[in-house]
């Protein structure tokens, strides 16, 4: 094979322009060193101890960086972070860019850690570079940013505070970009951002290099690169390997009642505090109270929790804490299960079976990242194993049944119930918590694997510390009640639940779920807009 290599001449900066036409196999660059990268790239490379590259990087470079459209989809852990920052570092050096010529490289990640995680590396790698880069993400002072964008050479954002920012703001200017890269495309379709996504590519210009990356190649991942992209390349690395997963890393399942889980989960908390841990919960109100009743009974290491509704400033300090921590548990929901590179995750814990197969690879990825070894383990109700492990078999991933001995296995419920007792504000959270998660199941598309009717509502609301079950409507008819003293409506986004109060509800109203934030602070504000005649008819319908 042949390689032609044309010389353009040198940038502002002195540097020697060179632009490769590749043609020769992958297995000719065996180190960074050997593609046709600027020098400060390399000693932004050699700093952070990137010497080989991984598949993933061997196979897409040559192409993204002489120019060519990519689409690229490879195992999670690959390293597709470094494979989309190198070709915009390059595409803008190689351009003469600089900060005065406004915006050149746009980067879209599905969520706010991800966007961030991508910032840091860029920084880190990019350091010598003298290009200017601006995190636009959910959560932060819009004001602050507006003014000072258009001074910016590379964006790296969610969806959502783009958008916002291209309908609003007059100083982002996004004619002359060079360079689009959409990371994790496919949860980015996932998440619903497909209508965002199709608006943002609409207002970019039409000659530009674009750059897709995903875990999976899914029917709405192709239809976005026909959309967003000319004549790309197509690599896929994870096809020509023997298993869809990882092969360092060790895969095993476990069956185990619905009112079980919350006993396994805390043993095996206490039997793996040498480790840090990663286990994934189906709602952020079961993230939420786990982590909390968690803390309260103290295991004996950091236990922290990761959501979708928690601030943006906690979400930081949690997903930067965790990183840190040589042994931590960290319960979270699927909004740590794409693209977030933590360092040496030990054990990824599955308590909730995923909505996917491709969300469990995902979730999975979260450890046995860079060829390290790591563990996985699924819990399944016996509702659910045949249907599950069926799937993950025809998508070629190799796990076994593990049978966990009775006598590791520690009970906790009457010490939940306890700290429930103790702290009200928890038991309003463990009610919420066994609504979202039946509401969870209630929801999902694969029947095969999802029925709700097997779920003992009342074991599982026991297991959570609650003595009496949660009412719920969308279940009522299958006979599940509350027997209460009064009842005052919480008005909540996504659950339909009755909550117990003891207090006078004339009274107290505004003391209904005084920590809630976000759409449940905008409710109770509502409610107390009232006059005191309506809330008592409430008070008597619901009588």
């Amino acid at each position: 094979m042949r390689g032609t290599l044309d010389i353009e001449g040198r940038n502002s900066g002195g540097d020697m322009i060179v632009i490769y036409c590749f043609q020769v196999s992958p297995a000719t660059f065996k180190t960074f060193t050997d593609f046709p990268l600027s020098s400060r790239t390399l000693r932004g490379l050699e700093e952070c101890d990137y010497e080989e590259p991984t598949d993933i990087q061997r196979e897409s470079l040559p192409f993204s960086l002489s120019g060519s459209d990519v689409v690229g989809a490879a195992k999670t852990g690959s390293g597709k972070t470094l494979a989309l920052i190198i070709p915009v570092l390059e595409s803008l050096w190689s351009s003469g860019w600089s900060n005065y010529c406004g915006l050149g490289a746009l980067i879209i990640s599905p969520t706010r850690e991800l966007a961030l995680q991508t910032f840091t590396v860029m920084n880190n790698v990019g350091k010598y570079h003298e290009f200017s880069c601006a995190l636009l993400i959910g959560g932060t002072d819009v004001d602050y940013e507006r003014n000072r964008l258009g001074r910016v050479n590379i964006i790296i954002c969610t969806p959502g505070r783009l958008l916002q920012h291209m309908d609003e703001n007059e100083h982002l200017l996004c004619d002359q970009l060079q360079i689009l890269v959409l990371d994790e495309a496919d949860r980015m379709l996932d998440l619903g951002f497909s209508q965002q996504v199709n608006a943002i590519i609409a207002n970019l210009p039409r000659e530009r290099q674009t750059l897709l990356f995903s875990a999976t190649q899914t029917r709405n991942v192709k239809d976005l690169s026909r959309v967003c992209t000319k004549d790309p390349v197509f690599v896929s690395v994870h096809e020509r390997c023997a298993h869809a997963t990882p092969d360092c890393l060790v895969q095993s399942y476990m069956v185990c009642e619905e009112q079980d889980k919350v006993n396994t989960m805390w043993s095996f908390i206490v039997n793996h505090k040498k480790f840090k841990t990663l286990m994934f919960v189906s709602s952020c109100k079961q993230a939420r109270f786990l982590t909390g009743a968690f803390c309260h009974l103290r295991p004996g290491l950091p236990v922290m929790g990761l959501w979708g509704t928690m601030n943006q400033k906690k979400r930081v300090d949690v997903f930067q804490k965790f990183e840190n921590k040589e042994a931590a548990v960290m319960i979270a929901t699927d909004v740590a299960s794409r693209g977030l590179d933590f360092s040496d995750v030990d054990w990824v814990v599955q308590v909730d079976c995923p909505a996917s197969v491709e969300d469990y690879i995902h979730r999975v990825g979260r450890t046995a990242r860079m060829n390290q070894k790591g563990h996985a383990v699924l819990i399944l109700t016996p509702s659910q194993e045949e249907a599950m492990i069926l799937a993950l078999s025809r998508a070629n991933i190799p796990i076994e049944k593990q049978i966990a001995d009775p006598r590791a296995i520690v009970d906790i419920q009457a010490k939940m119930q306890a700290t429930l007792s103790q702290f009200p504000e928890l038991n309003q959270n463990a009610q919420k918590s066994v609504v979202a998660y039946l509401r969870s199941v209630y929801m999902m598309r694969n029947k095969k694997v999802f029925d709700v009717a097997s779920v003992d509502a009342g074991a599982l609301a026991a297991s959570y510390g609650l003595v009496i079950v949660p009412r719920v409507r969308f279940l009522s008819k299958k006979g599940i009640s509350v027997k209460v003293e009064c009842l005052a409506l919480l008005a909540d986004e996504s659950d339909d639940i009755l909550v117990v109060k003891k207090k006078d509800v004339f009274n107290s109203l505004s003391a209904v779920d005084e920590q809630a934030s976000g759409q449940e602070n905008y409710y109770a504000l509502f409610l107390q807009s009232f006059s005191i005649h309506f809330i008592y008819v409430i008070f008597v319908f619901l009588l």
